[in-house]
């Protein structure tokens, strides 16, 4: 190499390094700026959390019982928030009552129903996927209490506890036949595997 090469090699080199520092301190500056803003952005409270519910479900690999309202049922019904600040730590007693009653309804009537629609419908049902299914219905009961109770409290015909009372528990019971009479119409035919 004679002296020209090696100045043109030096200053080429010199030109890529100054390149290369430049870059360095973009990618420095771009990465502060957004350490910055992650840190203002953390510093953010979650004020409130909404949940609506739409539908209720007893999942399974091969299929899922939807037990509430229907896609048809949505249209006619407003939006129904849950609000942190009127939850009641300890349910009230016509709350417990109910849901007492029908866990007992649930238990006492639950797999006569399920016999009698798997039998109809030429859908089998084992008695231990029968159990999992009450189980499943029994963890949502308070839930459907409440969005009954709140419905109840909008149709202002009910005068006493008692028609207030067997308004919820004849909405629920109704409710939980169809949703296991949907669940064998939709499974019909194919039987326990």
């Amino acid at each position: 190499m004679n002296g020209n090469d090696w100045t043109n090699y030096i200053y080429e080199l010199h030109h890529y390094m100054t390149k290369q520092e430049k870059m360095i301190e973009a990618l420095e500056k771009r990465l502060h700026s957004l350490e910055k803003a992650f840190q203002e952005k953390s510093t953010n409270t979650i004020e409130k959390i909404e949940y609506n519910f739409d539908q209720l479900k007893i999942e399974r690999l091969d299929g899922t019982l939807q037990i509430g309202l229907s896609p048809n049922d949505l249209a006619n019904i407003e939006d129904f928030g849950v609000h942190q600040n009127q939850v009641p730590q300890n349910p009230p007693p016509l709350k417990q009552t109910l849901n007492s009653e029908l866990s007992s309804y649930l238990h006492d009537n639950g797999p006569s129903i399920i016999r009698d629609l798997s039998k109809s419908y030429n859908y089998t049902i084992d008695e231990d996927f029968q159990s999992v299914m009450i189980q499943d219905i029994e963890k949502q009961l308070p839930s459907r209490i409440a969005f009954y109770e709140q419905e109840a409290m909008r149709n202002n015909k009910l005068t006493n506890e008692q028609d207030f009372k067997l308004y919820i528990s004849d909405q629920i019971k109704k409710e939980i036949y169809q949703s296991l009479l949907n669940y064998i119409q939709t499974n019909e035919g194919k039987g326990e595997e």
